[in-house]
């Protein structure tokens, strides 16, 4: 903080004035303010167990590459509008890390790289865990 106040004082001299001295401390955990990332942390309500979800792709026959959660209601995803046959999930864990995501984004082309975010996927790649077996 002394850095601070010395640049303060130089920039009064010139006769520019900096606000009072920033709140700055140590950061806390960082939060994605556009919904982007699951927070395996947060316990909610709504999203038990019951609703996690076995993520597929499209080859034939039809394969497993993650467990995930669905996000029902939810219309757009990064920016982008769901289509009627497509729902958000959160990925949370890869079992296939090398396999394509169905709807690729700019930052996930890969199920690897999908951990801890949201994404769109197909419903009919999209299977509940008391229907199948892993």
């Amino acid at each position: 903080m002394a850095l601070f106040s010395q640049m303060q004082s130089q920039m009064q001299s010139h006769g520019l004035a900096l606000p009072s001295e920033p709140l700055v401390g140590p950061s806390g955990p960082q939060v994605s303010t556009t919904g982007s990332c699951v927070d395996l942390s947060r316990n909610d309500p709504q999203i038990g167990d019951s609703d996690r979800c076995g993520l597929y792709i499209e080859v034939d026959p039809a394969r497993l590459v993650a467990l995930g959660k669905v996000y029902e209601g939810s219309t757009v995803v990064h920016n982008t509008p769901l289509l009627p046959d497509q729902v958000k999930v959160g990925v949370e864990e890869v079992i296939d890390a090398d396999a394509p995501v169905p709807v690729p984004i700019h930052e996930v082309s890969l199920v690897g790289q999908a951990i801890q975010t949201f994404l769109a996927w197909p419903t009919h790649l999209i299977k509940s865990l008391s229907q199948q077996v892993l």
